[in-house]
């Protein structure tokens, strides 16, 4: 099973998981690091490698972040000298969702394309959906 790890700033990363697992249960082989005030670059590094090191068990390990050019991000960067894995910056809990829904009997490689599709979506204007549907150009059975 792939791994996942989510390090975000703050308690972001655990939020999204505490909602993902709200809607599909507990999840193993999944890790959550935060960024804290205080923090340092070696330090927040230390942690990401341990869980790069504990997550994966031959399968390979995906990891979120959120923002670009944020320490996270940048900490990934650095690991990726030394350990091979796909990662994605900007995360959203429909990725975390496919990335844990559609793990299970998938490469590290297959299971970064199946997300990077759901990254690819433009996001629901849910107020031109309800203009829409109010007009009569949307069923509700068409959402």
């Amino acid at each position: 099973m792939v791994g996942i790890l989510i390090a975000t700033h703050g308690d972001f990363a655990a939020g999204l998981l505490n909602a993902v697992e709200l809607i599909l249960g507990k999840q193993e082989k999944v890790e959550t690091i935060g960024l804290r005030h205080g923090d340092g670059f070696e330090e927040f590094g230390d942690k990401v490698r341990t869980a790069l090191e504990s997550l994966d068990d031959g399968d390979g390990v995906l990891v979120f972040v959120d923002i670009l050019g944020g320490t996270p991000s940048n900490t990934i960067f650095k690991c990726l000298e030394d350990k091979k894995f796909k990662a994605f910056a900007g995360v959203s809990m429909p990725m975390v969702v496919q990335a844990v829904t559609m793990r299970e009997g998938v490469t590290a490689d297959e299971l970064y394309e199946s997300v990077l599709e759901v990254a690819s979506e433009p996001p629901i204007l849910l107020h031109e959906m309800y203009e829409e549907m109010k007009a009569g150009e949307v069923e509700e059975d068409d959402i």
